[in-house]
């Protein structure tokens, strides 16, 4: 995967016209209109953290996050985007996805930021399918410093399934965001029961929201989701796991019923340079059932 270092991508997309600034912005690249959008350093900037989020989820998931690390890490900048099939990006071709092909989109924003930023070096967060892509690059590209790997697999043969799935092999999308209650009993796997106990009315508001938003985008959900689902469960890094020299932290939920905690323990035994912490009573979405130890936990890595 040589096309993942910084010397694969070509010099017209430098000329790209970018900002340092704040606010959504697009990247046209390889048959795709990439939305992110780039966080300036409240200080000098010495770090260049991008955030990558996971199976069908958008960049704005990080908001609050990015205010704390903000505070917390003000000599890092960030950068979140937009995964293809998600969010405000556009894709050309319909049909092919794969992890590596996001791992490229990620790569491109990556040096152009680099070089905006005078930086030789820059960091990655990854979650859940996030996780996959961010695995990737770091494996492929020497500039990756930091790597986050939080509530994710390394795939193939590395990957546990969680109990629900019978036959991985065999594994078929499904919509499951048809009714509130149908909603619910997918997302009720996504929690772990502190959170699910001690916040119902949060949950509620959450599974309203995620049918409202497929409802009001079904045409162009459904079909994304689905090739993002296909993208994410063929992922295989189990042979490139021990490439990944950046200084790396794992994270997971001892709960996770989507991808159980087991999957971060192999993770941690096949890459060199790596912590695991598991947050117990905590399920997949660690971003929302452990905001600030998680926003900490970062930021300390960061240093």
């Amino acid at each position: 995967m040589n096309n993942l270092e910084f010397s694969s991508l070509p010099q017209s997309l430098f000329d790209a016209f970018l900002t340092e600034e704040t606010g959504v912005q697009f990247l046209e690249f390889e048959g795709a209109r990439i939305a992110f959008d780039f966080q300036p350093a409240k200080e000098t900037c010495q770090n260049l953290l991008i955030l990558v989020n996971g199976y069908q989820r958008s960049r704005l998931d990080f908001r609050a996050f990015r205010k704390k690390i903000e505070r917390l890490s003000p000599n890092t900048a960030t950068l979140s985007l937009d995964n293809r099939f998600c969010g405000e990006t556009i894709v050309n071709d319909l049909e092919s996805l794969s992890v590596q092909i996001m791992a490229r989109d990620v790569c491109a924003l990556a040096a152009i930021y680099c070089q905006k930023l005078n930086l030789n070096s820059f960091s990655l967060l990854g979650i859940s399918m996030g996780g996959m892509i961010v695995q990737t690059l770091a494996a492929h590209n020497e500039n990756v410093e930091k790597l986050f790997l939080v509530s994710t697999t390394a795939g193939g043969s590395g990957r546990i399934w969680p109990v629900h799935v019978n036959d991985p092999k065999n594994l078929k999308f499904k919509n499951n965001y048809i009714t509130l209650e149908s909603t619910k009993e997918h997302m009720f796997r996504y929690f772990g029961k502190r959170f699910l106990q001690g916040s119902p009315l949060l949950f509620d508001m959450m599974c309203k929201s995620i049918l409202k938003a497929r409802v009001e985008n079904e045409s162009n959900t459904d079909k994304g989701a689905e090739i993002q689902f296909y993208a994410s469960a063929e992922f295989d890094g189990v042979s490139f796991l021990s490439q990944i020299k950046a200084k790396t932290f794992i994270i997971s939920g001892n709960e996770d019923q989507i991808i159980p905690v087991e999957n971060s323990y192999y993770l941690k035994e096949n890459i060199e340079s790596s912590n695991l912490k598991v947050y117990e009573g905590v399920g997949h979405l660690i971003l929302v059932e452990e905001a600030d130890k998680f926003v900490e936990d970062v930021s300390a890595f960061l240093i």
